[in-house]
């Protein structure tokens, strides 16, 4: 079972005359099938389940917003600790859908190594910053989210990757297989097609310098 990305698939060349003419005498067969998948396709929708994301947006030398993205209704804690984790220094619990932003001006805080922690059904993301000589100072980390689309069995995923990081992107089955895997330093398309995999859960794996991007997909 392999996955394939679209945009690396190589195409079989084939006579011309014959493909057209095999294509008109079965498209009269197949149209009540084709509408039938159509369907189908429409319930994998349904069945798509995105995770939530956390990021950490630089404003200023001294501000930064915190974004955090919720695909359904809940609870979620938010704190910014010091990156031990011995001292919270802020903590609120939210609940919201959607992109929640809280910005913060860390002016006061002294030069160090400290971490924006999200917390929601059992399940914890972080984000690190540095603070030196008063500012914020960057540490390479991605400001832009990756895109996740996906439309009956394609997927896409899209990052603009402008400060052409290293960025890592693999598919991986329930039992954690890797299906699919590859390292990009430009921008990033890449467009999947879970047609010929199983039915199941798969996850598609965005890494970003240490951040982690978890998308999922049911194929049914």
């Amino acid at each position: 079972m392999k996955l394939l990305n679209i945009n690396e698939d190589r195409l079989m060349k084939s006579d011309i005359f014959a493909v057209l003419v095999s294509l008109l005498t079965a498209a009269f067969i197949l149209l009540p099938l084709f509408l039938s998948a159509k369907s189908k396709d429409s319930d994998n929708v349904k069945g798509l389940k995105i995770e939530d994301s956390l990021s950490f947006r630089y404003l200023t030398c001294t501000r930064a917003a915190v974004v955090y993205t919720s695909h359904e209704v809940g609870n979620y804690s938010l704190s910014i600790e010091t990156k031990d984790g011995k001292e919270v220094l802020y903590n609120e619990y939210v609940r919201a859908i959607g992109k929640t932003a809280r910005v913060f001006d860390f002016i006061n805080l002294e030069d160090g190594a400290y971490k924006v922690v999200a917390k929601k059904n059992g399940k914890r993301m972080e984000r690190a910053f540095t603070i030196k000589e008063g500012e914020l100072r960057y540490s390479g980390r991605v400001t832009i989210d990756p895109i996740f689309k996906a439309n009956g069995t394609h997927a896409i995923i899209e990052l603009p990757n402008e400060q052409g990081k290293k960025v890592f992107v693999k598919v991986l089955d329930s039992k954690g297989e890797v299906l699919y895997s590859s390292v990009e330093e430009n921008e990033v398309h890449k467009n999947f097609e879970f047609s010929k995999v199983d039915a199941g859960e798969y996850t598609v794996l965005v890494d970003i310098d240490g951040d982690d991007y978890h998308f999922g997909y049911i194929k049914e």
